[in-house]
């Protein structure tokens, strides 16, 4: 017996040491590689308060996380006098953490503003709430869980329409560490493992609280290599395993179908939310990179091998659900493609990675946050300011006054 459990404490103290040495490399592997996110119980993970570090997978910046969780310098709860303040919620294309801070749209939106004449000596505070991986469900929850003590007058939802649809339905998510809405008797209600097991929630918690230790991530990422493969898309095969093609032509599945409709039911739940507060609210839809890719032949063949007639679907229901509810709309998609095709420019892809591909680069950025600033400013001349919240008329007046693209 006793030697029986000598061993088993040998066995114990060796376990201990390996965990410690590789707990001790991860965290030096972190200080290099930072991990900025965290566990948070309403929204299944956010972003850790106080983080900091270069990032540099793809493009390249330094990254601080605020005391309260985003992205940016620290703000008082409290707004200063004389300032109009821009809160924009969104997923990674909102957090942006592939390109320096003052150079993501929601700071070219701060900029941009101070020119407005409608805002003639305001200060501008644009806010970035974005997290990446989020679907619009835990962006309405940061709403009103984070964005609300900040008192904005200006509410911007960015959508990507790439996956935020698919991250809105827990049948066609796979990382199911975050709540869900679906609809139960007419209403949305929150639902889903990350809701309804507190055993679920326990790993989730393990997966993200204990953030240095990712070694669970570092088979997840090997094991998704070995399935998926390590290559990369290009220019003959502009496939993203980020993006779900299907977005691009009506549902023809019921799983799609209901996400779409959950989807279409939480950015109207934000709009009547955002109204509630007497804020103006403006929904953006976000670009993918083939949408603008600056090259026409190469959509065109795109478009043949999805059998779509074009790439703007998605950008087209969103606009119309707004027309229809009464709230202003800006899809991206159009301007930027023609941006891109007069500029010759891509606006997506770094040095680093494929150019075309993934998130915006600094001049996707710089457009994008011109040409919402450009619309906020046109709709505050239409009378949709934040001194009320907007009617459905004036909502749809200043919609139609923006991008021919919001139509």
């Amino acid at each position: 017996m006793k030697k029986f459990l000598g061993a088993l404490a040998l066995i114990a103290l060796g376990f201990t040491i390996a965990l410690g040495i590789a707990d001790l490399g991860v965290r030096i592997a972190n200080h290099w590689y930072p991990y900025f996110y965290c566990y948070d119980q309403y929204r299944g993970w956010g972003l850790e308060p106080g983080a900091h570090g270069w990032y540099g997978r793809e493009g390249a910046s330094w990254v601080r996380i605020n005391h309260d969780g985003f992205r940016g310098p620290d703000y008082t709860k409290a707004k200063p006098p004389g300032t109009m303040r821009v809160a924009v919620i969104g997923d990674s294309y909102v957090q942006a953490i592939q390109v320096a801070e003052d150079e993501t749209f929601t700071s070219v939106i701060g900029r941009r503003l101070k020119d407005c004449p409608a805002l003639a000596g305001k200060k501008i505070e644009a806010m970035n709430f974005g997290v990446d991986g989020y679907g619009t469900a835990q962006e309405l929850i940061t709403l009103r869980r984070k964005v609300w003590d900040y008192s904005p007058d200006i509410v911007v939802l960015a959508i990507f329409l790439g996956n935020d649809i698919r991250n809105n339905s827990p049948v066609l998510e796979g990382d199911l560490c975050r709540p869900f809405y679906q609809y139960v008797d007419g209403s949305l209600a929150l639902t889903g493992p990350f809701i309804g097991s507190p055993s679920f929630r326990l790993w989730c918690m393990a997966r993200f609280d204990y953030r240095d230790l990712r070694l669970v991530d570092l088979f997840t990422n090997a094991w998704d290599i070995v399935r998926h493969g390590a290559s990369v898309p290009t220019a003959a095969h502009p496939v993203e395993r980020a993006i779900n093609y299907s977005i691009y032509s009506p549902p023809r599945e019921e799983s799609w179908r209901e996400a779409w409709r959950v989807t279409e039911g939480l950015i109207e739940e934000t709009h009547q939310e955002v109204a509630s507060h007497h804020a103006m609210f403006l929904a953006v839809t976000e670009d993918t990179g083939i949408q603008v890719w600056p090259n026409p032949k190469m959509r065109k063949a795109f478009e043949r091998r999805l059998g779509v007639g074009d790439l703007f679907y998605p950008d087209r229901r969103i606009a119309a659900l707004g027309a229809r509810d009464g709230f202003a709309v800006l899809t991206l998609a159009e301007p930027l493609q023609k941006y891109a095709d007069d500029h010759h420019l891509f606006l997506h892809g770094f040095k680093n990675t494929p150019m075309g591909f993934g998130h915006w680069n600094a001049a996707g950025h710089a457009e994008a946050g011109r040409l919402i600033a450009e619309k906020l400013c046109a709709m505050l001349a239409a009378g949709a300011g934040p001194a009320g919240a907007a009617t459905p008329q004036s909502a749809a007046t200043a919609g139609a006054s923006g991008s021919s693209a919001s139509r």
